[in-house]
């Protein structure tokens, strides 16, 4: 089956015709006639490698574009929903990534990645408890998800709960012992509790793994 292109490469196609020169022009035909014959799956592939593309360069306003694109004729692209989802949240919109996360976890509720970005949009607005399910969620999914750990121990910190903060953040050194982040957070945790030369031992480990390029 042919897949339909969106009306708006139309009207870039157009715009060539009274912008362009001739060969910009065949060009451009050219791409619109082979886009026409792509198959779903064809179509499909180009797009997401396309956002992917646009995620790595930073360009997260494209990858929305490109994302949304697919998810019209493909809803529930998980990994659509889930590069969509972090986009919103690269851009500030939150609400969007929340809601959409919501339903992305619906459709896979097996993808540890999808929980954590929703923690994360969680986090950002302030929902520590919305947050923190989350990201246990993907941890039980994934018991190995070192980032998980860590945004779990940044949740507890947020609640004043300064042991289980240090309990994760001890986790993710135990999974990854060159996360400096998980260091400087166990200082900051140990100073929240009023152990000052725990924290100033994770403070100088923190500072030992920078000098050493880690």
């Amino acid at each position: 089956m042919p897949f339909d292109m969106d009306f708006n490469d139309v009207k870039v196609l157009l715009k060539t015709v009274t912008t362009n020169s001739k060969k910009a022009l065949d060009k451009m035909t050219d791409r619109y006639n082979n886009f026409l014959t792509l198959n779903p799956d064809d179509a499909k592939q180009v797009y997401l490698n396309s956002g992917r593309k646009s995620m790595a360069a930073g360009d997260y306003e494209g990858a929305i574009k490109t994302y949304r694109k697919l998810l019209e004729f493909d809803p529930a692209n998980i990994e659509a929903l889930s590069e969509l989802g972090k986009a919103y949240i690269k851009v500030g919109l939150l609400n969007d990534a929340v809601e959409l996360l919501e339903k992305a976890r619906t459709v896979d509720r097996s993808s540890a990645q999808i929980c954590f970005y929703l923690g994360s949009a969680y986090f950002m607005e302030d929902k520590n408890n919305e947050a923190l399910k989350a990201f246990q969620e993907a941890i039980r999914i994934d018991p190995g998800y070192v980032e998980a750990h860590y945004k779990l121990g940044l949740v507890y910190d947020s609640m004043q709960d300064h042991d289980k903060a240090i309990d994760a953040y001890k986790k993710v050194t135990a999974l990854n012992p060159d996360f400096i982040k998980a260091y400087q957070s166990l200082g900051l945790a140990y100073e929240g509790k009023g152990q000052r030369d725990e924290a100033i031992k994770y403070f100088k480990k923190a500072l030992e793994k920078e000098e050493k390029g880690l």
